[in-house]
């Protein structure tokens, strides 16, 4: 409908003007002329030209405005209208000729821009006194609607101009029945939609109505200079009418007069050039339009001198409002009142010259035209009509076994996902019986990869937000791990303790994985068993791959929030199961809540950016609408990475992107592997822990991995479940090659050499897409709600809908197969970790530095103690301690690719040279130069591993004690404690003028300030509604 425009119009005129049935009973007013506007959506056109034409009284004239301008010439068609009365004919009845004139109108500004230009082309007629102005999607609802206005025009012969009442398509509902003066703007005291029972007739004289099927003398138009264009579509008419009552003229509204409009761009089913939306889910919101026709009856509804305050008022406001909006789950409303005030600056010139029209034509004010104008009371009564009218649009209405059907259905569900959960918790909890003693008693957890903690929450918080690294060294300039945003938030449920917050996130993390992958699994499948037993498969995974054993905190934070990150972002466009009697919907509250959970999956493991990347590509491309709020979930975890990100675009030729494949984990090449083109066997060797000497375990692994590929490989053939299936696969795919690429990337370097990144998060990835596609396997497993009848015949009482007794059994064995093998993955899993693993390598741990040191340390945040192992007599390794123990929050990806790449700071070198030099004798310019440092004391961890080391630990405490500038201070079973002497206390601190500046930088509080809106914004959306009834499901 766009370049055959003119033909299609031309084709729609010619065959309404066929399809006219002939009747005598029609007459022609030869005085009005009838414009209608028409647009490139044509779906409303031929219902107004033919309801036009069915007038029992015709318009002489009826000009079709074509607003796409393919007309170039206008076209004329005729036809006649021979009137006869039902009285006795005394004289032959006179032919009158209505013309039909299609006219082409390019680039209008407004509605009446285009009936303006329309008769300026074709020029008006001398007889013609007034135009009967129709939109395309503005049909007259009975065949009296022009005759009524004509009829009172003529009995209210002061009227300036005549509006119709405006109902719905179907001409059962109200919109509007005229429009009285507000507050600097206008109401109209009707509730949208509710249905028309003549109760609003007795209007009559009102401030403003729709030019939308009213009756326009062309002695208004010529008295006051016509609408504005200005003003756009939306505000045309109140201006209009406003200047009418104010310079003394009158508005009248015909209730009697009934227009059915379709409101096309009002109500998003139409865009702003005027085409047609055919998806219902991608209406087109008006908001912003509506708003500045508000904003600019406003700014010219009072004096020019107040627009300053008005305008800074509008700035507070509009900031309330959008808070408000996305309380309301309207982000896009949000963003509109945003930029209120801004658009309204680029408004003032207009705004200017549309007053200076007003003053000019004003002979009366507001204010004496009372009747005009609506009091508060009337206001108040009209917003709560208006909005107990909109709650009972939302209201399911239930019956009383519908309702006790979901309840049912909600109990069993919500049971036995808890009861899953509860499983999950106990086996962790059982395991770790005295680890989480200890950590209920202030200890710090620590494992080979996790080390132990002992930072304050403004140590942690201040880390974590700064791109300063204390990880070797006096520091450098990089950022630290983004997964320290999400331990410091842990951190506030433990009223600020950093180490129990910990143990928090490791002891919860069993049960919150179980809900999570219940959650996505609720999806695809309604099946309750389906979806606790997957949960608990999920869980296994954590146990198979040694996530526990390893204390991996980062990556319990993926399994935790990865699969609920998927399910509500398929609740997000309206892609999930539900229960009989609630149909799914899209919503933009699980977009935030999608959103949301993805931030923590993102800064635990940063090279999972890459398959979510690869993903929601493949999800733009198979989701059908909604595709907006799949573009806006990854905003608040790219905000939140933004300083890894960075770093990593910015100082690529230097090899810093290496730093997405790392995490705050400790790398070593005995767990994580060295980098190779990694295949199959390097997959289930640095995963699952599964070599060439595994044993029964190998092949029963190798079997449950095949059993599940094979079994989420049937679902790309199920067809209910095609779309969902293939974007799944691609999260498979896209899994598998982050592994095989992470594999070959080299992340750190220890004792050994390279190490590479961790296979661990692109396999979950993987692992979570085949899981998801196993529950496809299970189809939707809803829980119908049925109703007895009772046989009209016979009598007997019967199901209703019942369907295939074979079928419904096929399904449930099908299922129940599909539970039994995956229990039996689950139990397998379980009991090989629980046989097999050594779960003595999670530990904890009260001791750190002797407490002389930890109060040294204590009393200012730049000092710092060297800690010193002596591994041979050639090789010693150090740490430099900000707190009482070696600490987490300090372990920094960027830092180690640092040293991947050759490059280290100066400090780093002196203290590494200055260590191996105390390992090698005394040597007091070592120790000079460690005081120079900033460092305030010397710690020496005693070795008890064989005797070399014990010997090279005795020479390195021999060495130090001999040194000048140090004073034993305590000796413990641990290790023994020195004091630099060097320098006096008060310059016994690191240079921190690395750190001030990069926690005085603009870039960090605007990147601060950025990301706190972001997240609030997304949080104001997320929180959940108050529901009435509980009839959503999970």
């Amino acid at each position: 409908m766009n370049s055959n425009a003119s033909s299609d119009i031309q084709t729609i005129v010619t065959d309404v003007l066929n399809s006219r049935p002939y009747t005598h009973r029609q007459d022609v007013d030869m005085s009005v002329a009838a414009v209608i506007t028409a647009q490139h959506d044509l779906r409303f056109l031929a219902s107004t030209v033919g309801a036009v034409l069915a007038q029992r009284m015709l318009p002489g004239m009826i000009v079709i405005a074509d607003c796409t301008g393919q007309i170039e010439q206008p076209m004329q068609m005729t036809f006649d209208v021979i009137h006869s009365s039902q009285d006795v004919l005394t004289e032959v009845p006179e032919a009158k000729t209505v013309r039909v004139i299609l006219v082409g109108v390019k680039q209008a500004a407004s509605f009446m821009d285009a009936v303006t230009r329309a008769m300026d082309q074709i020029g008006i007629d001398a007889g013609i006194r007034a135009l009967w102005t129709l939109h395309d999607d503005s049909r007259p609802a009975d065949d009296r609607c022009f005759e009524t206005l004509l009829d009172a025009w003529r009995n209210t012969p002061t009227a300036a101009l005549l509006g119709a009442k405006q109902l719905d398509w179907q001409a059962k509902n109200l919109h509007n029945v005229g429009l009285y003066a507000g507050h600097h703007d206008v109401v109209s005291l009707v509730v949208d939609g509710e249905p028309d029972q003549e109760q609003y007739d007795g209007r009559q004289d009102v401030l403003s109505v729709s030019l939308s099927g009213a009756l326009v003398p062309l002695a208004t138009l010529r008295a006051f200079e016509g609408a504005d264009p200005w003003f756009g579509t939306f505000a045309e008419s109140t201006d209009l009418c406003r200047r009418i009552c104010l310079g003394g003229g009158r508005v009248v509204v015909v209730p009697q007069a009934r227009i059915a409009h379709r409101r096309a761009r009002f109500e998003g089913i139409r865009s702003k050039n005027g085409r047609p939306v055919e998806d219902e889910d991608g209406r087109i919101d008006p908001y912003l339009a509506v708003r500045e026709a508000n904003a600019k009856y406003a700014y010219t509804d009072m004096h020019r001198s107040w627009w300053p305050l008005l305008w800074l008022w509008s700035i507070i406001q509009s900031l309330g409002l959008a808070v408000l909006c996305l309380a309301r789950k309207q982000p896009y409303h949000a963003c509109c009142e945003l930029a209120m005030p801004w658009r309204a600056l680029l408004r003032l010139r207009g705004a200017w010259r549309a007053h200076a029209r007003l003053r000019r034509q004003s002979k009366v004010t507001l204010k004496s035209l009372s009747t005009l104008s609506a009091n508060h009371r009337q206001v108040r009564e009209w917003l709560d009509r208006r909005r107990a009218l909109r709650d009972q649009r939302d209201v399911v209405l239930l019956s009383p076994l519908e309702k006790d059907h979901l309840r049912k259905r909600l109990l069993r569900r919500w049971g036995l996902a808890f009861g899953a959960a509860l499983i999950a918790g106990i086996w962790i909890v059982v395991l770790y019986w005295d680890v989480l003693r200890s950590v209920c008693s202030g200890a710090s957890m620590y494992s080979a990869q996790l080390l132990p903690t002992g930072a304050s929450f403004t140590q942690l918080l201040h880390t974590a937000t700064t791109s300063w690294s204390y990880a070797s060294g006096t520091g450098i300039s990089a950022p630290n791990a983004p997964w320290l945003l999400v331990l410091a938030l842990a951190s506030v449920l433990t009223g600020g303790h950093v180490a129990g917050a910990v143990g928090l996130m490791f002891f919860l993390a069993a049960p919150l994985t179980v809900f999570s992958f219940w959650a996505l699994a609720g999806i695809f499948t309604r099946s309750d068993a389906v979806r606790c037993v997957v949960a608990l498969a999920w869980f296994a995974l954590a146990l198979s791959m040694g996530l526990y054993d390893d204390a991996d905190v980062t990556m319990l934070t993926v399994m935790v929030f990865l699969p609920a990150a998927f399910a509500f972002s398929f609740r997000a466009v309206g892609m999930y199961r539900t229960e009989d009697l609630v149909n799914p919907h899209a919503s933009v509250q699980a977009a935030a809540v999608a959103a949301l959970c993805f931030i923590p999956v993102v800064a635990a493991q940063p090279q999972l950016l890459l398959p979510l990347m690869l993903t929601f590509l493949g999800f733009l491309l198979f989701v059908r609408s909604h595709k907006p709020a799949l573009l806006l979930i990854p905003l608040p975890a790219a905000f939140v990475c933004a300083p890894t990100l960075v770093n990593a675009v910015r100082f690529a030729s230097d090899g810093t992107w290496r730093q997405l494949f790392g995490s705050v984990m400790l790398p070593s090449s005995t767990h994580d592997g060295k980098p190779v083109v990694a295949n199959l066997s390097d997959l289930l060797l640095r995963v699952f822990g599964i070599g060439a000497d595994g044993g029964a375990w190998r092949y029963v692994a190798v079997s449950i991995l095949a059993l599940i590929v094979l079994l989420a490989a049937v679902s790309l053939v199920l067809p209910f479940v095609l779309r969902v299936s293939r974007m799944m696969w691609i999260a498979v795919f896209a899994g598998l090659a982050t592994a095989l690429l992470s594999a070959a990337i080299a992340v750190a370097v220890d004792v050994d050499g390279p190490v590479s990144g961790s296979m661990l998060p692109g396999t979950t990835y993987a692992m979570m897409g085949l899981l998801a596609c196993i529950c496809m396997m299970s189809g939707g497993a809803v829980r119908r709600f049925v109703m007895l009848r009772q046989h009209e015949k016979t009598g007997a009482v019967e199901i209703e809908g019942r369907g295939s007794k074979a079928v419904s059994i096929a399904s449930h064995v099908g299922r129940a197969v599909l539970v039994c093998l995956l229990a039996v993955s689950v139990v397998a899993c379980a009991g090989f970790n629980y046989v097999e693993c050594d779960h003595s390598q999670v530990k904890t741990s009260d001791a750190g530095l002797p407490m002389v040191a930890t109060d040294f340390l204590g009393q200012d945040d730049a000092r710092r103690v060297l800690a010193l192992r002596a591994d041979s007599a050639e090789s010693v390794s150090y740490s430099v301690m900000r707190t009482g123990r070696g600490d987490l929050i300090d372990s920094s990806p960027a830092q180690r690719v640092e040293v991947v790449s050759g490059r280290s700071d100066g400090s780093s070198r002196t203290i590494a040279q200055d260590c191996a030099q105390l390992l090698a004798n005394a040597d007091s310019d070592a120790i000079n130069e460690l005081g120079k440092l900033g460092f305030g004391g010397i710690y020496v961890i005693k070795q008890n591993g064989d005797k070399a080391q014990r010997e090279a630990s005795n020479q390195l405490n021999s060495n130090i004690g001999a040194s000048d500038g140090t004073q034993n201070v305590v000796s413990l079973d641990n290790g023994t404690y020195y004091r630099l002497t060097v320098q006096d206390l008060s310059k016994q601190h690191i240079d921190r003028s690395g750190l001030d500046k990069a926690g005085s930088s603009v870039w960090r509080r605007s990147w601060l300030w950025c990301m706190g809106v972001v997240l609030v914004a997304y949080c104001l959306v997320a929180l959940p509604r108050i529901r009435r009834q509980g009839l959503e499901e999970a």
